[in-house]
Formats: C-alpha cells, structure tokens, sequence
C-alpha cells in the first residue's frame, strides 16, 4: 500500500482536503459562468507558445487593474479554470487579466518565469490604458504565488518599464523556495534538481521593484506552506511584508476569499489598487 512520504503530505494538498478533486472540478462550471456572464477578450498571445496567452476583462472607467496568476505547481491548470477570480474586481472599478504560460514538464519553471514576465510587459504596453496602468496589483495563487512575488526580483527598466511599475502583490499559499519538490512526487513533472532549485529561490534574489506585498496562508494549509510565507517575510524585510493567516481557508478555498467582493484578501487587493 502507498505511503505518502513527509514532503508529499505538507506539498500535495489533495493529500488532506477531503472532496478536493470536486472542488477543482466545481472551478470549472464557474469559470464557465463568468464568460458568459462578463464581456472579455480571450487569448490574447503574448508569445510564440500555444499556451502564451491571457484573457482580459475591462472594468467600466477602471481605477487599476488586477493580475491573476494561477496555481497548479506550474504542471497543470489553466487561465480558464479560475476565470471566475475576474468577478471579484471588475464591478468594484478593476480590470482583471489572467495570464496563461506554458506547462512543466515540457518546459522548466525558469521558462515559465520568463513567459509570465513577457506577459506583464505585453500587458502594460499594448493592452492596459493609463488608468489600469496607474494602479497594477498582480496575485497568485500557489505556483502563481511565486510567480507573483518573483515579478518584484525583475529588472523592469531593462524591458522598457518604469523601475516599479506595480503597485502590489498579494502572493496566496506561495512556495518561494522550491527545494523541498525535489523530495515530493511533484518532481516527476518539475524534473528540479538542487542546482534549479538555488536558482530560483526566491529568498536570495535581489529586489529589483519596490510594491506594497502580503503573503497569505490559509489557516488550515501546512506547516509547510506556512513556513514558505514566514520565510519570504523575513528576508524580504525591507518591503516591510505583511503575512495574513486567512481563518478557516485551506489551499483550495483560500482563493474564493479572493475572488469574494468584501473578503479579507479581496479587500486587501482593491485597497492596494487605490492607495
């Protein structure tokens, strides 16, 4: 009989939430919802790859613009699955942008990092208008977590950006630093070894951006994942982090706070949006 290991039980959430794969499924039928209901213009590319597109959803006279990112330990999932997330924003005055990227194992996670850097940059310059660029707040849920928090470790000037051109990030149940996969099972897809692994931690790169940045761990994640977030703290210290520990989430519902007009999290996105 298969034991799951010790880093398989604090990484693979599915492991302890009870009906998980329903709950995935149920993001479908909502995500379909949401297109029918909110006018949007779906995949738009932002690179070469099928999968190097996103979906934008224009808020009426927007004050800003939300990114959202989404999870699946960069391996699976996609913009379409979580499209509801644009409902939280758009009727409170943000547009909304979902980003799509490539897929582990056909590509590595420093690829993805690269697409979803392509992404923003497509974004601010042909797809934003002066107000949405005036108020960016990019979040993401798990593997979209890191690759949220990693956009402030990007050189903006170097692609013809401003030096900050986002005004927060709000990171969900990120992993920040991905050495501890390499023991999971998740590895058959990541292909991480040690070497990757120090590459993209996080916790030693530099800043390059400056943003306002809150991590958020739902209360009945892992020890683990909350961990990660405590960790990204301290060591981000100079942007004076604020870590959330969202009451009665776990690593799936933690992202309905999210998309909720009037929840924790989605209050925190739109205030960042309008300081």
């Amino acid at each position: 009989m298969y034991e799951p290991s010790w880093h398989d039980k604090q990484y693979l959430p599915s492991l302890s939430i009870p009906n998980s794969d329903a709950m995935f499924e149920s993001w479908k039928f909502r995500a379909a919802a949401t297109r029918a209901n909110l006018p949007f213009k779906a995949d738009i590319a932002y690179g070469t790859h099928p999968r190097e597109n996103l979906d934008f959803y224009p808020a009426t006279n927007p004050q800003g613009c939300v990114i959202y990112i989404h999870g699946g330990y960069w391996r699976a999932f996609s913009k379409i699955d979580t499209s509801w997330v644009a409902e939280g924003f758009v009727g409170q005055g943000l547009s909304v942008a979902l980003i799509n990227y490539p897929l582990c194992p056909e590509v590595k996670i420093a690829d993805i990092r690269s697409s979803c850097v392509k992404a923003f940059v497509h974004l601010y310059q042909n797809v934003f208008g002066t107000a949405e660029r005036q108020a960016v707040v990019v979040t993401g849920h798990s593997a979209g977590g890191y690759l949220a928090a990693a956009y402030l470790t990007e050189d903006w000037v170097a692609h013809g950006l401003p030096q900050n051109p986002i005004a927060g990030v709000l990171a969900l149940s990120g992993v920040f630093n991905v050495e501890p996969l390499i023991d999971t099972s998740l590895n058959a897809s990541l292909k991480l070894d040690v070497a990757q692994a120090i590459s993209l931690n996080l916790n030693a790169m530099q800043l390059h951006a400056v943003s306002e940045l809150c991590l958020a761990v739902g209360q009945d994640e892992s020890d683990e994942f909350h961990r990660q977030s405590a960790e990204l703290k301290k060591n981000w210290a100079s942007l004076a982090p604020q870590l959330i520990n969202l009451a009665d989430a776990n690593h799936i519902t933690i992202v309905d706070d999210l998309a909720l007009p009037g929840g924790q999290l989605n209050k925190l996105a739109v205030d960042m949006a309008r300081r």
